[in-house]
Order: C-alpha cells, then sequence, then structure tokens
C-alpha cells in the first residue's frame, strides 16, 4: 500500500453554511393543456439543493393564493434556506391543515418525527414538548410548524436545542425577542430560521376542493416530466370512516358460512385518535405506519420497502424511544393494505387496540379474522396514501 498523508477535512463543514450560485431564471411559464401557469423566483435568500453542492430555485405561483408563496421571513438564517428546508416547511405546513385546534408538528427529512393536538387543557408550550418527546433524537435540526401563535415559554422551549426552522401564523412580542435577538442564539441557535405564514385554511386538503391549477410536478432521469394532482382526501372527519368493515363470504365451508365482519367497534376516542393517525400518514413517506395515543404521535415508521417492515420499524422505534407503555391502547394508520396478517399478529403483540388502514387486499377477510382473534378494531379509509419523495 503506498504511503498517504493525513488530509486536513475541517472545512468541509463550512459547506453547509455557504450559499451555492445559481443561474435559474427569475420567472418561469409552465404551458399545460394551452393554459399558461406563470411562476416568480421566491424573495427569500436559497442557500443549495438537496445536497450542499447542488444549486437550485423556488418558485411560487402568480398570482400567489395558497401559503409557500405568502411567506414572510422574520429571521433567514446563516446563508438562508436550503431545499430540504423549504420542503419540511411545506410539509409541515400539509400537516397542520387538517387541525382546528392549536397543534404542533416537527419534520425531518420530508416525514414527521413527532406530533401533537390539544385535546385538554395544555398550553402550547406543552403540546410542543409532548411532540417533541415522540423522538427527541430526529428533532434534533429539524423543522417545527404550529397552526397558532407561538408564544414566550414555546420559544423558549425550542431554543433548548437545535433547530433549522420554525414556521407558524404569528408569534408574540416576546417570542420573536427570544427566537430572534436573543442572546443566547449566539451560542446554540444563531442560524435558526424564523417564518411567518398566512392562509393555512386555504392549502387544499379534502375531495372537491379547488386546487387552481396546483399539481405535483417531477422529473425523471433524462429530464422527462410527471405531472400528478395533489393529494386529497375523502375523510373529512371520522364519521367518513368505516367502523365495521365487511367482507362477504362465498365459501360455505369457512368462517361458519358467516361474512367476515370486523367485531370490535373503536371508542370516540380511539376514532379521534385514527383520524390524526390517517392525516399524519398522508405525509409519511411509504411505506408508511404512525402510531398515535391521546393526540399525541407515538412513533412514525417510514420508508421501508415492506409492509410488516414498516410496522416493526414504528414498533420498534415506540419502544427504543421510550413509549412501550403508551402502546398499549394506541391506534395504528398504514398508508396501504396488509397483504399478509403477519403486521396484525406484531401489533396484537404490543396491545394496540385500533388500526386504521385502505383495505383492498386479497387478503382483506384474513386480516379481518386476525384482528377479531386478538379483539383489535379495524377501522377502513377505503383510499390508499402512499407518498413518494
Amino acid at each position: 500500500m503506498p504511503t498517504k498523508m493525513p488530509t486536513d477535512v475541517s472545512n468541509f463543514k463550512n459547506v453547509y453554511r455557504t450559499a451555492v450560485p445559481s443561474n435559474f431564471p427569475k420567472e418561469l411559464t409552465l404551458t399545460i393543456g394551452g393554459i399558461d401557469y406563470h411562476f416568480r423566483h421566491v424573495g427569500a435568500k436559497l442557500r443549495y439543493g438537496t445536497n450542499p453542492h447542488q444549486a437550485f430555485a423556488a418558485y411560487h405561483p402568480l398570482p400567489t393564493s395558497f401559503f409557500m408563496g405568502d411567506l414572510q421571513i422574520l429571521k433567514e438564517g446563516k446563508d438562508g434556506f436550503s431545499l430540504t428546508n423549504l420542503q419540511d416547511a411545506s410539509q409541515a405546513l400539509n400537516v397542520l391543515k387538517y387541525f382546528n385546534f392549536p397543534a404542533a408538528v416537527i419534520m425531518k427529512h420530508l416525514n414527521p418525527c413527532g406530533f401533537k393536538v390539544k385535546n385538554q387543557e395544555e398550553s402550547l408550550e406543552q403540546i410542543f414538548r409532548i411532540a417533541r418527546g415522540c423522538d427527541e433524537r430526529s428533532a434534533f435540526g429539524g423543522v417545527i410548524g404550529f397552526n397558532t401563535e407561538v408564544d414566550a415559554p414555546t420559544a423558549e422551549a425550542i431554543m433548548e436545542d437545535f433547530i433549522e426552522c420554525v414556521i407558524a401564523p404569528s408569534y408574540t412580542p416576546e417570542a420573536l425577542e427570544i427566537l430572534i435577538r436573543n442572546e443566547r442564539t449566539k451560542k446554540l441557535n444563531s442560524s435558526i430560521r424564523v417564518v411567518k405564514v398566512s392562509n393555512i385554511g386555504k392549502i387544499p386538503k379534502f375531495v372537491g376542493d379547488k386546487t387552481d391549477g396546483l399539481f405535483n410536478v417531477r422529473t425523471l432521469v433524462d429530464g422527462s416530466l410527471t405531472l400528478e394532482e395533489v393529494y386529497l382526501t375523502r375523510i373529512r372527519s371520522v364519521t367518513d370512516l368505516i367502523t365495521q368493515p365487511m367482507i362477504p363470504n362465498s365459501d360455505p365451508a369457512k368462517n361458519n358460512g358467516e361474512d367476515y365482519i370486523a367485531q370490535k367497534i373503536p371508542s370516540t376516542r380511539e376514532l379521534d385518535d385514527g383520524l390524526i393517525a390517517w392525516y399524519l400518514n398522508i405525509n409519511v413517506r411509504s411505506n408508511g405506519i404512525v402510531i398515535v395515543k391521546d393526540g399525541a404521535a407515538i412513533a412514525v415508521g417510514t420508508g421501508e420497502q415492506e409492509r410488516v417492515g414498516a410496522v416493526e420499524k414504528a414498533l420498534d422505534k415506540a419502544v427504543k424511544k421510550g413509549h412501550a407503555k403508551e402502546l398499549e391502547g394506541a391506534v395504528l394508520s398504514s398508508d396501504g393494505f396488509f397483504p399478509k396478517p403477519d403486521s396484525i399478529e406484531r401489533i396484537a403483540e404490543f396491545k394496540i387496540s385500533t388500526v386504521v388502514w385502505p383495505a383492498g387486499s386479497m387478503s382483506d377477510a384474513l386480516i379481518i379474522e386476525t384482528a377479531n382473534k386478538y379483539d383489535i378494531g379495524l377501522v377502513a379509509t377505503l383510499e390508499r396514501c402512499f407518498l413518494h419523495i
């Protein structure tokens, strides 16, 4: 082996704080079916794309009618926003748009790693701390989103650890003093970005909402463009959930000739948690599993290529991050069907009480039969919510 001299790599850390020049145009026009859609470069300072050597640009539609084009940058941090910062902020709003009560979500690499919605008399600080407690290690360096005004106690809690960005409809003057001007930001969080956003309620979310030409635009390896309608759910409230799904039985020799019907009827609390879990799952990279109890996320299993693997990841994370006892009586949501009963069997080991899932597998009768065996409630949505980002 040839002798090599040590190489100093200490300066590489500076790339994370340095903007990459880009030559993208200031305005774009996308013509679809003869209709021109106009976009303008956002006014915020931008650092780099997914990785520090990738230049990127961000554009908002004209006229601005939704959320990301209506950002007010209160603090840009060191050299502005990366693509991931903006994507995490966007995904945070995509979660928060479903909730009318005060809520906090923590995004990390485009997946939620913490969530809590007010369902008792919790202060916003308590809501945030519970959300962060879902997975404190993953929350480090994340993006925090709120759907209500951030107050001083909550800002103090935010500044306890390193956070990339905070996005909310408004901030009290005292909160801004802590997040932006407080001397402690120089010691821990000098690069925090603080963003004010309005019109969260205008973001389309339910089937039938106006999308005004809003598309998911992606590229393939050769530069080909794909267009996709944005995801809209038919589940507007717990009344849209199917609480006693049934599969007809065509074989008199099986199940005593009776239809396969989910026997356990979920409680009001379980249905509320199931709705929360479903809304979170819409914004989890598939295969995705979300576990919720008492309005708070317990664990998120994401990005697996197998359904039972995503289930096992969520359960394993809950245990490793100190939430094993909370699994009993919790609600689990799956963004796709269960091809085999192995997922239900794993879920039963931890005494999870209710499962929300789309249905649609050739094995749905067996899934219902297995859930009944373990006294697990099944709730069907009749829609899949895969997210491929």
